[in-house]
């Protein structure tokens, strides 16, 4: 099954600088503004080596953001910012957050080096498809600088012995290091331990390696990130074949996916068509006085239903119909039937239109109303996916449709890095 091993981290030194202030999220959800707003926050910050800025003198393979990247670990490295333990370790984080709603949460997971393996051996787990630019992206500064930063976050399946080791450990025994950080949903507090692998057999490392060692593996997020690293292990098989991954349990109650909305912008059919045609395919359609009552009522009727929120300039309603027995991984899911039930066959939203950009999203429904008064379009509301729905979607070998799934919380970019030279 999954090959997973300790490794020698490239981490900040707590004692040279604050921890929370050198962290960042992923590359693939920062933001112009949040870029800038990164390497305001202080000169270690790992953003500057996970996704620096183009400048306009740049000449590309001499001196260029994947260049810089390389020259900025180096030079942290030199000064003692960052320091590479000289152990082979794992390490084990708590993370703890507010979602969305209802209280705090923490997830605990740890760092370890996975050998990436082709999808067909059924040994990774994957649940979407990828795409080109991100990936020779990731290919550039991983060949530049020969480190990965941003890990790969992905659930292990039937593994209780490692998920009771790291809750023991972190129960009992001080973190290395500790952080807070401001996330999506408020503030968020990291702590981190470094465990060296050649500790006692009876030890937190062993008990992990060895409950996981026969585990199977299910992306949450980072598939760009999986398939470059396997792409970049076959390309240089002179390296450790290794792949810097962040590991929870897939039946952590920690885990929180948020939805991501739907906009169809105008010219859109009217209320009363949409609604006549929709009634007319099964679906109930309860007319709702404001967003709160919407998301409320779409809410309750997860389990039973398909059950979506619609939001128009002259109105808002929920439309649902029975989930039926037999549907499949894919064909189950809300973001599946939205798509193949109301937006291609009653707004003209197909793939292509999708691809083509003629769809637009958000994760907050607020904004979804704005969008919506903007551009006269409509606005469609889903709640979330499960973690279940992505085990199942994966485990046959299937893909969801794009944007169907948002982790929360991200996993931080810099708490630990791993080398491959």
């Amino acid at each position: 099954m999954a090959e997973l091993r300790p490794f020698r981290g490239l981490r900040y030194d707590p004692g040279v600088v604050d921890l929370g202030a050198v962290l960042a999220p992923p590359y693939d959800v920062i933001d112009v503004a949040q870029q800038e707003q990164l390497y305001g926050r202080a000169m270690q910050n790992v953003v500057r080596f996970e996704l620096g800025r183009d400048l306009p003198d740049d000449v590309p393979g001499v001196r260029d953001r994947y260049t810089r990247a390389r020259d900025h670990l180096a030079a942290w490295r030199a000064t003692g910012a960052v320091i590479q333990d000289e152990r082979p370790s794992l390490y084990l984080h708590a993370h703890a957050f507010h979602p969305p709603r209802g209280g705090p949460l923490e997830r605990v997971g740890v760092f370890a080096a996975v050998t990436p393996v082709p999808w067909d051996r059924g040994v990774v787990l994957r649940h979407e498809h990828t795409m080109r630019g991100p990936k020779a992206d990731r290919m550039r500064l991983l060949e530049t600088a020969a480190v990965q930063g941003s890990p790969v976050f992905a659930l292990w399946e039937d593994a209780d012995r490692a998920s009771a080791a790291l809750r023991r450990h972190v129960a009992t025994v001080p973190p290395t290091a500790e952080a807070v950080t401001e996330g999506e949903h408020g503030t968020e507090r990291h702590r981190l331990w470094v465990v060296a692998a050649d500790e006692t057999p009876e030890g937190t490392a062993a008990a992990i390696l060895g409950a996981l060692a026969t585990a199977r593996l299910v992306i949450a997020d980072g598939h760009h990130r999986y398939e470059t690293g396997l792409a970049y292990a076959q390309a240089h098989p002179d390296r450790p074949s290794a792949l810097l991954m962040y590991l929870a349990p897939l039946d952590d109650p920690s885990h929180v996916i948020v939805p991501t909305h739907r906009v169809v912008p105008g010219p859109v059919p009217a209320i009363p068509t949409l609604r006549s045609a929709l009634e007319a395919a099964g679906y109930c359609w309860e007319a709702a006085a404001d967003l709160g009552v919407v998301l409320a009522r779409t809410a309750a009727l997860r389990d039973g239903a398909h059950a979506f929120g619609v939001v128009a300039r002259d109105g808002l309603a929920v439309a649902h119909r029975p989930r039926r027995a037999g549907e499949g991984a894919r064909a189950g899911l809300d973001v599946t039937v939205l798509q193949e039930e109301i937006l291609a066959p009653h707004l003209g939203i197909d793939a292509d239109a999708v691809t083509a950009g003629r769809l637009r999203f958000s994760r907050d429904p607020r904004a979804v109303v704005r969008m919506v008064g903007e551009s006269g379009g409509l606005g469609l509301l889903l709640n979330p996916t499960s973690v279940a729905d992505v085990a199942a979607v994966a485990r046959a070998g299937e893909s969801m449709p794009q944007k169907s799934t948002y982790f929360l919380p991200k996993v931080p970019t810099g708490l630990v890095l791993l080398p491959l030279s």
